[in-house]
């Protein structure tokens, strides 16, 4: 319902108005979606790119900043109006086209700017006080900036007060910062707040006095210090509780590495200060002119200290928006439950996709061939963990990157959700993969950089033990080296948590099982093709596997062979589903699933088992198979987690995996709508699926 709502702002702000039809605020479907699962969000404000910062100092620090609330677990959401159309959660193109516009086209928005920039078709940067109004509008409750408007100095006799300050009066967003800018009368500011019912605190200060933005302590104190981030959100949950209709502010010290000395930046205000009054300056201009003068003065200095302390401020925010969602999962009765909250240990990769665009057929035969590239967030780990993310509601995932170039596409392509316990290594690279398709879209051939995945070490996982803990399951990929394979495993004979395992690819399938059998047997459910199956035969039983399977043969020579191999493995899982191409699956499951699939969960072994095969519904137009599989198991794990039939299961499996192989990703940007409608939709297919015992 809130992914509903969310869709409908613009259009509900438009029907209200005769003369346009057009959405005036228009939300990323990225942000609709982290709303509609009540996601951490993180609002940005955009006058840093149009009025803040000089080129190219805006653009990177907006996607600095951006990727700072992404690896503490939020979802950034900037702010900004292009063409008369207020945007939450510009892409990166939108924010290169708004900060290349020439100053003199760009308004500073505050409340009062947003009727004539939005009727005029015009482009605007917004402050803290428009940003507040858009953020409150469409949901979002915590903002990130680097510091607030205030009472100007000789305020008293001009009556020169920020927007932002009566702003925080009356729209209940909390907004932190590291204070009130320098060139402002802090103490006067201070009272306005006090007036307009706001409650303010500072955070993690010595003595509890309150930051003024270049430097750590404005000579204020304020009534409350809060020590941490939790501390912050539990406030927070208060305050919404209370429902005041009024902001917060959270003001956050600049780190103590870039704080300037108090001395020399109050001489170069006051210097910037005569200045702007030399000069005539006035209204909405003050600002952004001070802070350019005061740069020039302290060399960059101050600039310097600028990008430090909005990065650190975002990187506060995020944790907030984390400890309050957290808060919000401890009281909601219809929440997913936090001991149910499966874990997925794997690999994270960023493909490289190449499609032939030649008729003639594909050869590695050094010929150079046409092709169109894409890339895309990967791996097969993080393609399940996103899958169970977007259609189960919630998912821990345990996964390495670099710190490079790489990371930072990849990480822009991850749910934000994803990324709290990534493992970052600075000697390896981001895991590479180039994957060639043929021009009917098979997989031909991929070529990848894996040796970052060493970096999901034993201790790196000890250290996460608490996320097995509260896994009901827990999902590894076969790019695990063996010690960190020998080490979940243990982790879920400690914590008695079953595993599925994904066998990946047919030359390392097997590895899992050259370990110490009591680890093992905690493997309850896999999903290979018929390449890795014969793989995993090969490893359990210590025999060849002459057999030549391949999807291509005829469906009942296929079953049946396949079902001879499944014979020789079976007792040693509840559960292996083997794919077979476009004939579907073949389970062989303990018997007693097929009435309660609760079972493929036990760890106690079954007498017998059954083998069931499932063809799925047809499917004319197909995309991209690159993520089908790892879409199945997303399905599959979802229904099975939610206590649906086993026939469900695979159906969902199914649903899952026709989303897939009909987007241009391995993942789909959504699958549905909403949980209800993932539901409705594999009963649908539920009533078409043949399904019969072998």
């Amino acid at each position: 319902m809130l992914l509903r709502k969310c869709s409908f702002i613009g259009l509900r702000i438009a029907c209200n108005r005769s003369i346009s039809t057009k959405p005036h605020i228009v939300v990323h479907p990225e942000i609709r979606h982290a709303l509609a699962h009540r996601q951490p969000i993180v609002a940005l404000e955009s006058t840093i790119i149009t009025h803040g910062m000089p080129v190219p100092q805006n653009v990177e620090t907006a996607l600095q900043v951006e990727e700072v609330v992404r690896q503490n677990g939020a979802v950034p959401a900037t702010i900004g109006i292009i063409d008369g159309c207020i945007k939450v959660g510009l892409s990166q193109e939108e924010l290169m086209t708004l900060a290349k516009k020439p100053r003199s086209e760009v308004i500073k928005c505050s409340r009062r700017d947003l009727p004539y920039v939005v009727a005029m078709g015009q482009s605007g940067g917004t402050t803290v006080a428009a940003t507040m109004i858009v953020a409150h509008r469409v949901g979002i409750q915590i903002f990130a900036t680097g510091g607030i408007g205030g009472v100007h100095r000789e305020g008293h006799i001009t009556l020169d007060v920020s927007a932002d300050l009566v702003e925080l009066g009356r729209t209940p967003v909390a907004v932190v910062c590291s204070g009130v800018k320098s060139i402002l009368d802090i103490p006067r500011t201070l009272e306005y707040l006090e007036t307009q019912g706001v409650c303010v605190a500072s955070f993690n200060s010595p003595g509890g006095v309150f930051p003024d933005f270049y430097t750590r302590d404005s000579g204020c104190k304020v009534p409350y210090n809060l020590p941490s981030a939790a501390d912050v959100a539990k406030l927070l949950s208060a305050w919404r509780q209370l429902k005041l209709q009024s902001g917060v502010l959270i003001g956050v010290p600049i780190p103590a590495e870039f704080a300037a000395e108090k001395s020399s930046i109050d001489a170069a205000i006051a210097e910037a200060n005569a200045a702007a009054q030399a000069q005539g300056v006035s209204g909405k201009e003050v600002t952004p002119f001070l802070l350019s003068h005061i740069s020039r003065i302290t060399q960059g200095r101050s600039l310097q200290a600028n990008i430090a302390l909005i990065k650190n401020n975002a990187r506060i925010a995020a944790q907030i928006a984390s400890s309050l969602r957290e808060n919000d999962q401890e009281v909601t009765a219809t929440k997913v439950d936090a001991a149910k909250k499966p874990l997925v240990v794997g690999a994270s990769i960023l493909d490289l996709s190449f499609k032939v665009k030649d008729t003639h057929d594909l050869h590695l035969d050094g010929a150079t061939y046409k092709s169109v590239t894409k890339h895309a967030a990967g791996g097969v780990g993080r393609n399940i963990a996103e899958g169970i993310y977007k259609l189960y509601g919630d998912v821990n995932l345990i996964s390495a990157v670099g710190s490079d170039h790489f990371a930072q596409m990849l990480r822009q392509l991850m749910p934000a959700a994803l990324q709290p316990n990534l493992i970052v290594d600075g000697k390896n690279a981001t895991s590479l993969c180039s994957v060639i398709f043929d021009r009917f879209g098979d997989c031909k051939l991929i070529l990848g950089d894996m040796d970052i995945h060493d970096s999901i070490t034993p201790e790196a996982l000890s250290s996460n033990s608490e996320l097995f803990r509260r896994a009901p399951l827990v999902v590894m990929d076969s790019n695990l080296s063996e010690q960190a394979m020998n080490c979940t495993l243990q982790l879920a004979q400690r914590f008695q948590v079953p595993v599925f395992f994904e066998p990946t690819d047919m030359f390392i399938a097997g590895k899992p099982f050259k370990l110490r059998k009591e680890l093992t047997q905690h493997i309850r459910l896999l999903k290979p093709n018929l390449h890795e199956l014969k793989t995993i035969v090969e490893a359990i039983t210590g025999q060849p596997v002459d057999l030549q399977l391949d999807a291509k043969m005829e469906r009942t020579e296929l079953l049946k062979q396949t079902k001879k191999l499944l014979k020789q493995i079976d007792s040693h899982f509840n559960c292996i589903i083997a794919t077979l191409g476009n004939h579907g699956v073949l389970l062989s499951c303990r018997s007693d699933a097929v009435t309660d699939p609760g079972k493929l969960l036990s760890l106690s072994p079954a007498c017998d088992h059954t083998t069931l095969f499932y063809a799925p519904p047809k499917l004319q137009k197909i995309v991209n198979v690159s993520g089908a599989g790892d879409s199945f198991c997303a399905g599959f794990i979802t229904a099975l987690l939610k206590e649906h039939t086993l026939d469900e299961c695979v159906a969902a499996g199914f649903a899952a995996a026709e989303r897939a192989l009909l987007s241009e990703s391995a993942v789909p940007t959504t699958y549905f709508q909403d949980n209800q409608a993932f539901e409705n939709y594999f009963k649908e297919i539920l009533k078409k699926m043949q399904r019969q015992r072998i």
